[in-house]
């Protein structure tokens, strides 16, 4: 497919959701007032919202040899599946009640096998888009080879890597151009990287100069943090032709489709102010 502005590297996985009136207690069944099972993980989720903000978009996934129709991608995306033979692929189960609480699960299959070498076989989609998006819940190894390889065709390089996986290291967050956190993954992140532990209550509580220093410390380029009711962003030595380095939206956007269009806005000429406002309004 010609094209392709953004490229999206990660997990894929069928996702199963139960909506119960409220959720269990330990030991104590539930009955489901229904059920739905969908294609889906970060990485479908993003770039089918990168393709419905009109850009093409590139998608690089593992799935496993179990029969598995992963349909429901729109036009504009030019899927590449790594198929790895005697494994599953990846499932996700979510529990929620009527009060919109949740508890999920995620078994990740084949998105831990997604190798280094099937990514930079797909040069022509590299070589084809100006913006990568990462998210770690592929494996760790090759999201870090991606991020090194889209560095070397200076594409511009964003990282989803929420939830934290334990082998996610400093190395990714060095070769992160835009780094996306959400206010657990803020928390978590310098309590693992800075040794400065601090609870997500905390966090809502500081100050812009407090979150920036924090975010100066973790990561060398743009740092997004999703707080409750607004977003903070901390900019390194590229701007992306904001005017302040420091600065907070008074709304926010959460989740793969805020991600997959942040993404997809930012494949286009203008301020990463503009990018995100668009994002958080349209997720």
């Amino acid at each position: 497919m010609a094209g392709i502005r953004l490229l999206v590297v990660g997990g894929y996985s069928e996702e199963e959701r139960w909506h119960v009136p409220r959720l269990p207690r330990p030991g104590e069944p539930a009955h489901a007032e229904s059920f739905d099972r969908r294609p889906g993980g970060k990485a479908f989720h993003q770039a089918v919202a990168g393709a419905h903000a009109g850009v093409g978009t590139g998608l690089i996934a593992a799935i496993g040899d179990d029969v598995i129709d992963p349909s429901g991608l729109p036009p504009l995306v030019d899927a590449r599946w790594q198929v790895v033979q005697g494994v599953r692929t990846g499932r996700s189960g979510l529990f929620e009640d009527a009060r919109g609480q949740s508890l999920a699960v995620l078994s990740s299959g084949a998105n831990d096998h997604l190798s280094a070498a099937f990514v930079a076989a797909q040069g022509d989609l590299f070589d084809s888009a100006s913006v990568l998006l990462a998210s770690a819940e592929a494996n760790v190894d090759t999201v870090n080879a991606a991020l090194e390889f889209a560095g070397a065709k200076r594409l511009l390089r964003i990282l989803d890597p929420g939830p934290l996986p334990p082998r996610l290291s400093v190395r990714e967050f060095a070769s992160t151009d835009v780094l996306l956190l959400g206010l657990h993954e803020f928390a978590q992140a310098t309590g693992r990287f800075l040794n400065i532990d601090i609870t997500a209550q905390a966090v809502t509580g500081m100050d812009d100069t407090t979150i920036n220093a924090l975010a100066r410390r973790l990561c060398a380029g743009t740092v997004v943090v999703s707080l409750d009711k607004s977003c903070l962003v901390s900019h390194g030595a590229d701007r992306h032709d904001d005017h302040a380095d420091v600065y907070r939206l008074p709304t926010c956007g959460h989740g793969d489709a805020f991600k997959g269009t942040l993404a997809a806005r930012l494949t286009a000429p203008g301020c990463f102010r503009d990018a995100l406002q668009a994002a958080c309004e349209h997720h």
